[in-house]
């Protein structure tokens, strides 16, 4: 009977030891086991959790589904709930036990253990106490032992678009005094924090930016980031504008001035540092380093209408326009003070003690190449040790002035000494070649194209010299009309001559076919005729009669006349009516003039006709 007493009382100690054993974890739980009695872990670093089954919190967990069995008052069970990190959140998790960080590492080195799911395995593996390097992703659930680790939920890093990230690393190896960057490690844009360390990151500035648009699960108890959202808060004299991806607009280039980089060659013949490739327009510094790229003004240019994402810490970017510039010299008023062509005042020359104001346009294009020489000789005036992109005129400016405007003003200084007013006003055309001649003369000095240069109005300051102006003007006007008229006499005058000479051609050709047709006594008699055909005859002598009868009909002195012209006929050869006429023998040429010879020969027959007139007007 004892018997059967002992053995129901076992069988229901059975029961309760068996029914409070048992341990069910809820679902969305994780059962975190400590047991009560027992010896402590052998290793002293892990005094409240170990990874086997000392007294103390187990690093092993009880999971949800089916049920586990435990001794009864040995052990006791506590649900927890599981941890879940939210979508948009990133999970920093700190270790309470493990094994102690050595060579000044601020964070726990990486462990695989699921996730820190399995606690035994991070303690097995050498996981190490305090912030761990590894993170946890955010938008899942994990079943983390929290008497092991504690998570805290941080935002992961945004950087917005049309921006940049640069980052600070706080953990790593101390870099080179004579390094202003850190030495660049791949880690997956600083998302592996591991890798980082694992490759020599080293503490400080680091090259690799994080590009804008973009979600990155970045450790910030690891790398501190720097974005337009937090950047007043930095101490590096960062701003917004610092931050934003450099944009070329169209009608500019971009010249690059590296802030870091080899020292530039002390024998170079150029202040432009040379090309150097493989960078990617500068977008991976850490190969433009490595292949010993100078520090400086860089020979490449970004070209226009790109957008790129630079390092402020590591480039300056300065925008040089490549179109075409239209610089003006006059009074600039305030709101003009910012343009390239600033430093241009008004022309003003004295010549004769007399002020002329000159109105000039200059039309200029600086080709691509040339900018990073301008830069080099001109300079800004940004001297702080961050870059980004600077819309900076004062490069432009300082060559305008100091090329441009002293051209033009050197050159019309020296005009102005060595030529009167009226010279100066009168010579505009040359004044405006010679000047667009040494504009461009200097202006190719600097491989600048010349697009054409437009000379205004001269206008005195004096109201009296334009007076005085108008009156020599029309004096000079006046005399060259008179001059002009001169010139026309004279070759009125000219014309006249050949016109007679050319007269007295024809009528000699017409004399000698006379002559040839009719016979030379016949020719004379006509011209005799002619002669008294010019006289004015009274109508009643028409009616009948001969010459005869009109001649005896005439005055005395009409008389005398008429003999008086048959006598010039004659000439001083005497009358010989029987002498037979020789017929004329001198040929006539159209191209030769009458000489004497010609007209003794013609004379000759007519002072035979005036011989017999004579005769009879004497009777």
């Amino acid at each position: 009977m004892l018997t059967l007493f002992v053995l129901l009382v076992l069988l229901s100690a059975a029961g309760w030891v068996g029914w409070r054993g048992r341990v069910v974890v809820p679902a969305d739980h994780v059962g975190i086991v400590k047991r009560h009695f027992g010896a402590a872990h052998a290793d002293p670093s892990f005094k409240e959790v170990n990874p086997g089954n000392a007294r103390g919190v187990r690093a092993r967990t009880l999971l949800p589904g089916g049920f586990h069995w435990l001794t009864p008052l040995l052990y006791s069970v506590e649900c927890v709930p599981r941890l879940h990190i939210p979508a948009g959140m990133l999970g920093l998790v700190s270790a309470t036990e493990g094994r102690t960080r050595t060579e000044g590492r601020p964070l726990g080195r990486h462990v695989e253990c699921n996730s820190f799911q399995d606690g035994e395995a991070f303690l097995r593996g050498g996981g190490e106490q305090g912030v761990q390097v590894t993170t946890l992703s955010g938008g899942q659930s994990y079943y983390i032992n929290t008497r092991l680790f504690r998570v805290e939920t941080v935002p992961r890093t945004y950087v917005p678009t049309g921006t940049v990230g640069l980052v600070q690393a706080q953990a790593g190896a101390v870099r080179p005094p004579d390094q202003r960057f850190g030495r660049h490690v791949e880690c997956n844009s600083f998302q592996d924090g591991e890798a980082f360390l694992r490759g020599g990151g080293e503490q400080g500035r680091q090259l690799a930016i994080l590009g804008g648009g973009a979600y990155y699960d970045i450790n910030p108890e690891l790398f501190d980031v720097i974005t337009v959202d937090n950047v007043t808060a930095s101490r590096d004299g960062l701003t917004e504008a610092h931050l934003q991806d450099v944009s070329i607009e169209e009608g500019c280039t971009g010249v690059v001035i590296t802030l870091d980089g080899a020292e530039p060659r002390q024998d170079a013949t150029s202040t432009v540092a040379p090309r150097v490739e493989g960078h990617g327009s500068f977008r991976r510094p850490w190969v433009f380093l490595a292949r010993r790229g100078e520090r400086g003004i860089q020979e490449e240019t970004l070209g226009e209408g790109t957008t790129y994402s630079l390092n402020p810490w590591f480039v300056r970017v300065m925008l040089i326009p490549t179109r075409v510039l239209y610089l003006t010299w006059h009074n600039k008023r305030d709101s003009e003070s910012d343009n390239y062509d600033a430093d241009l005042g008004q022309i003003t020359v004295n010549v004769q003690g007399f002020d002329l104001d000159v109105d000039l346009t200059q039309n200029l294009q600086i080709p691509r190449d040339v900018a990073p020489r301008l830069v080099s000789q001109f300079g800004g005036v940004r001297t702080s040790g961050l870059g980004g992109l600077v819309d900076d005129p004062t490069p432009m400016q300082r060559f305008v002035r100091n090329v441009l405007g002293n051209t033009v003003a050197g050159y019309f200084n020296e005009i102005a000494v060595t030529s009167s007013v009226l010279e100066f006003l009168g010579t505009y055309q040359d004044i405006r070649k010679d000047l667009t001649d040494q504009v461009t003369h200097a202006l190719e000095k600097w491989g600048v194209g010349m697009q054409g240069t437009a000379l205004g109005r001269f206008i005195p300051r004096d109201p009296s010299l334009l007076d005085k102006l108008k009156e020599k003007f029309a004096e000079q006007a006046r005399l060259a009309n008179l001059e002009v008229g001169v010139e026309q006499a004279k070759l009125k005058d000219l014309i006249d001559t050949y016109e007679a000479l050319a007269e007295a051609r024809r009528v000699g050709l017409e004399l000698q076919k006379e002559v040839e047709l009719l016979g030379r006594e016949n020719v004379t008699l006509i011209r005799v005729v002619g002669e008294f055909a010019k006289f004015d005859v009274p109508q009643y002598v028409g009616g009948g009669g001969d010459i005869s009868d009109y001649v005896q009909m005439l005055p005395l002195t009409v008389k005398q006349d008429l003999l008086t012209r048959l006598r010039s006929l004659h000439g001083s050869r005497p009358v010989d009516p029987g002498q037979d006429r020789p017929a004329l023998t001198k040929e006539f040429d159209a191209t030769d003039e009458p000489d004497d010879d010609t007209d003794d020969t013609i004379d000759g027959d007519v002072g035979d006709v005036a011989d017999v007139a004579d005769v009879r007007l004497a009777d």
